[in-house]
């Protein structure tokens, strides 16, 4: 039963709550500025019709939002900080000595709602950005970075060995009177108190307490298990468009495909064209680029490792569709062949103009003959390569590395997000979206112009009329 609180009434306590909180203080903007009162409808198909009242969705709302402006990841700690703060206690709708919400109700509360609810009230907030003037939709910056999840490594254990050998196509060694004993997630192997240090991977080991944490071996990065959290950031006032959670082990350019599709259909709702995407190497595939041409979508994301746009001592003839060596011998095209799931195209030169040239040592060494293989999307490689390496491509690389990059670092280090307090990937989602919630809410209030701030426009403009007025005098010249 959806639990819709009564509002203390004039003559309540929380009047008195009012006159304490001053009028530029953080909570009443924020108070002034959010409209939640559509999560009722949104919610009431995860309740019953009966029953005792559940928590308010907007006070369990507000109390996520706290948590992160607060940079609190403890839900005890959120209610008992709560508790003691006035301008909390007025932001809530609560007067004094009304116990607010237990914190295990918070969890539960989290568990029940799905993620579409959460995604409901970051676009609210997301409209009234736009609404404001801070989105421009045209340029939209994207990056990803790791989540300490919360797991230790002390539960990384190796996974069940049918589970993992049946990947490795071992799965012949398994005796099949075992079988019953492999009918929990875990076997015996699990329960050796010796840990494995050796070889532990995604593959073969998991988390007991969260089965959704990955660990990674990032360089520069401590050795544990996270998520991987990606988001994109409009470049005009810094504003989430989007954010997401996903496993830890896999790459960057996975998730670009299905976030600009995401981003598209956001920005068309407020007919808002994206027209850009900044990345770093870490998004780059030629699926990716071919993608954003497709939509006609500018990409600017620069290609991953070291790419040669020209093979030096080679040179192509497009009439024969091949390429002519230092020795004038052709390189004839082989079609398209499959290679560690990539397509590539294939170009051999013949057998006997490599074995009497005299360039052979230099050219492909010990082999039999030269080969080049380039791939499929090698088009679209050397258009973001150009493209990257122009003036406006170095511009917009310093425009998105000076626009994701702090945001992601003030939702790590100051809204809440360093560590997950949750388990499981669509929690830490639901985490991650409150956290961009509590950021975008942040700039909408030092972006919209507050009444109170309007007096000083008159005193500001008297004091420089007035030293204005000092330093025209002082400089006159004086008679002798």
């Amino acid at each position: 039963m959806v639990g819709k609180r009564t509002y203390p009434s004039k003559t309540c306590p929380s009047v008195v709550i009012e006159t304490y909180v001053p009028k530029n203080n953080f909570y009443r903007q924020i108070k002034q500025l959010l409209k939640l009162d559509f999560l009722y409808q949104a919610v009431a198909p995860y309740y019953g019709k009966c029953g005792q009242k559940s928590v308010d969705p907007v006070v369990f709302f507000k109390l996520q939002l706290v948590a992160h402006f607060e940079n609190i990841c403890s839900e005890r700690a959120l209610i008992k900080k709560s508790q003691l703060r006035l301008d909390i206690l007025y932001f809530l709708d609560y007067h004094l000595g009304e116990p607010l919400p237990c914190h295990s109700t918070l969890s539960r509360t989290r568990k029940r709602l799905p993620a579409a609810v959460f995604n409901a009230c970051f676009q609210a907030i997301l409209a009234q950005c736009v609404e404001a003037g801070m989105v421009s939709g045209h340029t939209q910056a994207v990056d990803a970075a790791f989540v300490e999840a919360n797991a230790s490594l002390d539960t990384f254990k190796r996974k069940a060995i049918l589970t993992w050998q049946l990947l490795k196509g071992e799965s012949k060694q398994i005796d099949p009177a075992n079988l019953s004993e492999l009918k929990s997630p875990f076997t015996a192997l699990e329960k050796i108190d010796k840990p494995i240090k050796k070889g532990r991977n995604n593959t073969t080991h998991q988390s007991l307490t969260d089965a959704d944490a990955r660990i990674n071996h990032k360089p520069g990065k401590p050795c544990r298990l996270y998520y991987l959290s990606t988001i994109a950031v409009d470049t005009y006032c810094h504003v989430i468009t989007h954010i997401q959670a996903d496993y830890a082990d896999e790459r960057d350019s996975k998730h670009l495909l299905p976030i600009v599709d995401k981003l598209s259909s956001k920005l068309g709702q407020y007919s808002l064209p994206l027209q850009y995407i900044l990345a770093d190497g870490g998004f780059s595939s030629g699926e990716n680029y071919a993608f954003l041409e497709a939509r006609k979508i500018k990409g600017f994301i620069p290609l991953h490792g070291s790419y040669h746009p020209v093979r030096e001592g080679f040179t192509y003839d497009p009439t024969q569709n091949a390429y002519a060596c230092r020795n004038e011998k052709l390189l004839y095209y082989h079609g398209i062949k499959m290679d560690k799931g990539f397509a590539n195209h294939y170009y051999h030169a013949r057998v006997k103009d490599c074995g009497l040239c005299p360039f052979k040592k230099d050219c492909c060494g010990n082999k039999r003959r030269q080969s080049l293989i380039f791939s499929v999307y090698r088009r679209y490689h050397q258009l973001m390569h150009e493209r990257v390496e122009s003036n406006e491509g170095k511009s917009l690389k310093r425009r998105r590395m000076a626009t994701v990059e702090p945001v992601f670092g003030s939702l790590l280090n100051y809204y809440g997000m360093k560590r997950a307090n949750t388990k499981g990937k669509q929690a830490a989602h639901k985490m991650m979206i409150m956290a961009a919630c509590a950021y975008n809410l942040q700039k909408l209030v030092s972006y919209i112009p507050h009444p109170n701030n309007k007096a000083l426009v008159l005193p500001l403009q008297q004091v420089l009329v007035f030293y204005f007025t000092i330093l025209c005098v002082v400089q006159q010249p004086r008679p002798f």
